[in-house]
């Protein structure tokens, strides 16, 4: 017997290799109670012993796996057999871990089972190793299997094998011969016959046979065997790989008819089809390629291809085919070639593809499509948007002109200029026609335009070079439409002017006039802001979408879809502008509004492009407001926001309006650079000054102007809640 030293001893021993084994030695209880776990435990399953130990032995198993594993643990404890399994666990940082697991039952003195001693071996690095391997074999679709010598039993098989052969992997590795049974009876014999002839001897086998597939699927596998022999020289093993080639032999029967087609299409195509070698020389072409380039099939042959190119296009042809010998990519070029004996020039597009023999570059074939046409059309299509757009951009630009020409000279010049700078004309004049003349004079260089009608009739006369496009033709309509607007009222506005001018120079301040040509003015711009709504607008708009329909349901190259987006773009920019033009002519719902929320909606807009706060206050107005002071007022803000918009430098704008049962105040202050008063006299000529001290006298009331540099700039404006009549029946003439 062994003495106690003998038996610390001994203990001492298997603590130091349970402590230091790289496996887990686990001891678990018939309830599945986890009493002893080595060290390396944590290793495995990032669990420490403190932890694991007390635990159900099964609660760090997968779930999937865990059912499984418990049945085989009651198992192992009924049969009091030892057993070998796999399964994984759940590690304590969330991943997963294979484990190999030898478990033996642990009798007591009465050959009961007491304990179960799990040895567990992490073997998550083979496990990804096999799987690696049948990911490999899976994406080349290829098996890799080893026999012994007689191919009696499969020492290994990778799963693949099930998809190629089409038996069940257990089926092959219990018993390799029933892979005969599906192997073509022809080449089973050859593989019975000269293949083992060739293994028995030693040698590699490396032959095509065919599979009767498990889906009754004939197959093609390339099966290479290696024997492997001990240092005895002796066969022990046979090694093998099965590779499905069942396409490849499927593509080399199909390359015959392949080939046949190819020359049906190559010979058949509506488009042109070449052949040229690495040196750049012509080896073949079809007969749609000899209408193309001019030259026939017998005067092609070992004639260089660049020989064909425009000179100008030699370089980015060029370029394109050594990327495509490079990259042996297919790639395409737009360029232009000269046909034969011809001065005549064609658009095509070529498309390069590159050629391969026994997998190395041979040379290039290209398809051409004559593009001549097509290439034309959209240059036109650019040049005519080009031209809508520079007509729209004119007719937006002329118009705002208009609003501030206030003599019919001026009208009459801005219109000659406009139609001198946009339209190819020779020369354009203002014609003056009596009345009882029957027939316009003119030739057919001549284009006669009606402006007005007066005591005499008042022409547009234009000598033309050649005949307007339909686009010209309805933008001349159109700036003569403003134009005509405009004449009869400037020329009254003229008439009244003089004698505003009589008055001033007898000191008569003339209030009515000054709320006559108010009133003009706001009729003016109502008259223009719906014109250009709708007219210019409403056409723009139509274009828009035409152009916008045309990109969408067309195909363009990318660059010319490019230039028509730019287009598109340029169209929105011109229709948004022209809508903020006519708000500034004609706010919209001013009158409807009321002065308060017309100028608070004035102010959010302000807002987002100036650089200043804006506070603004208005008690609950006594008197309703008239359509002149709600339009006066309007006004003079707008006047004032503009003078803080690019003089005052100011960060801070505060307006209020009150009133009371006599008098409207209006106040507006800010903390820019102010100026000096005393600089300017009583004409007040700065900064629009003048425009603000007409609107309050035209309103009856009065402006009070407080400001020095740096000090800021203040206004305040009285104006009565009641006022004089005069001037309403000039109002009514131009209502």
């Amino acid at each position: 017997m062994k003495n106690e030293s003998d038996l610390l001893n001994e203990e001492i021993r298997y603590k130091i290799v349970a402590d230091h084994t790289s496996d887990g030695i686990v001891l678990v209880d018939n309830q599945a109670i986890v009493r002893y776990v080595s060290p390396s435990i944590q290793q495995i399953s990032g669990f420490t012993v403190q932890k694991y130990e007390g635990m159900d032995a099964f609660e760090i198993i997968h779930p999937e796996d865990r059912d499984r594993v418990r049945s085989l643990h009651v198992q192992v404890i009924q049969t009091k057999m030892p057993m070998d399994l796999e399964y994984r666990l759940l590690h304590s940082h969330g991943t997963t871990v294979y484990v190999e697991t030898k478990v033996k039952p642990v009798f007591d003195s009465f050959g009961n089972v007491k304990y179960v001693v799990a040895v567990v071996r992490d073997i998550t690095e083979r496990k990804q190793t096999e799987q690696l391997l049948e990911n490999i074999l899976e994406s080349v679709n290829a098996a890799v299997w080893s026999t012994d010598k007689d191919f009696s039993r499969l020492t290994f098989c990778s799963g693949s094998i099930e998809k190629l052969a089409g038996i069940p992997r257990h089926e092959i590795i219990n018993s390799p011969i029933r892979m005969h049974d599906h192997i073509h009876p022809d080449d089973n014999e050859m593989l019975m016959g000269e293949a083992k002839d060739n293994l028995d001897q030693g040698m590699a086998v490396n032959s095509q046979i065919r599979f009767i597939h498990g889906e009754g699927e004939t197959r093609w596998n390339q099966m290479i065997i290696q024997p492997y022999m001990n240092n005895m020289g002796e066969i022990e093993r046979l090694d093998g790989i099965s590779l499905d080639i069942t396409e490849k032999k499927r593509s080399e029967l199909a390359l015959e008819e392949s080939e046949q087609r190819y020359k049906s299409l190559f010979e058949n195509n509506l488009d042109g089809v070449f052949s040229i070698d690495l040196n750049g020389d012509f080896v073949n072409a079809n007969r749609s390629f000899e209408k193309i380039s001019g030259i026939d099939f017998d005067k092609l042959t070992d004639r260089c291809f660049l020989g064909l190119i425009y000179d100008e296009d030699h370089i980015d042809v060029y370029q394109v085919l050594s990327e495509v010998m490079k990259k042996r990519e297919p790639k395409d070029v737009e360029c232009r070639i000269i046909r034969s004996g011809q001065r005549e020039q064609r658009t095509v597009n070529i498309t390069f593809v590159p050629i391969f023999l026994s997998g190395q570059l041979n040379g290039v074939h290209g398809i051409v499509k004559d593009i001549t046409e097509r290439k034309k059309e959209e240059q036109e299509l650019i040049q005519s948007e080009e031209r809508y757009k520079s007509l729209t951009e004119s007719i937006n630009r002329f118009s705002n002109d208009l609003a501030n020409v206030m003599k019919v000279t001026d009208l009459e010049n801005r219109l000659i200029d406009e139609v001198k700078q946009v339209l190819p004309v020779t020369e354009v004049s203002i014609e003056e026609v009596p009345r009882d003349h029957e027939e316009v004079p003119g030739s057919k260089n001549e284009k006669w335009v009606k402006i007005t009608e007066k005591e005499q009739w008042i022409y547009l006369r234009i000598g033309i070079k050649q005949p307007l496009l339909k686009m010209e033709e309805e933008w001349l309509e159109t700036a003569v439409h403003y134009v005509t607007i405009l004449y009869d009222n400037l020329q009254r506005t003229e008439d009244l002017m003089k004698r505003l001018e009589d008055m001033v120079t007898y000191n008569i301040t003339p209030k009515w006039m000054l709320k006559l040509l108010y009133r003009l003015s706001e009729k003016e711009r109502a008259s223009l802001s719906s014109d250009l709504h709708d007219s210019v607008l409403q056409d723009l708009i139509i274009w828009y979408r035409k152009l916008e329909s045309l990109r969408s349901s067309s195909s363009f190259h990318n660059e010319t879809k490019d230039e028509l987006m730019q287009i598109e773009e340029g169209l929105l920019d011109a229709i948004h502008q022209i809508r903020i033009t006519c708000n500034e002519l004609r706010p919209p719902f001013l009158l409807k509004m009321g002065l308060v929320e017309s100028l608070k909606s004035l102010f959010s807009y302000a807002r987002m492009f100036s650089n200043y706060e804006i506070d603004f206050s208005a008690t609950d107005l006594q008197n309703p407001l008239t359509e002149d002071q709600i339009l006066g007022l309007y006004r003079i803000v707008q006047e004032l926001l503009n003078n803080a918009n690019k003089h005052s430098k100011a960060t801070n704008v505060t307006m209020k309006l009150t009133s009371n049962k006599d008098t409207i105040h209006f106040s507006y202050a800010d903390n820019g650079i102010g100026m000096d008063l005393s600089g300017f006299g009583g004409s007040f000529k700065h900064m629009g000054i003048a425009g603000i001290e007409n609107r309050v006298l035209s309103l009856e009331g009065k402006v009070e102007l407080y400001s020095a540099p740096q000090q800021g700039f203040q206004v305040d404006i009285y104006i009565p809640t009641t006022m004089q009549q005069k001037g309403d029946y000039y109002g009514n003439i131009i209502s």
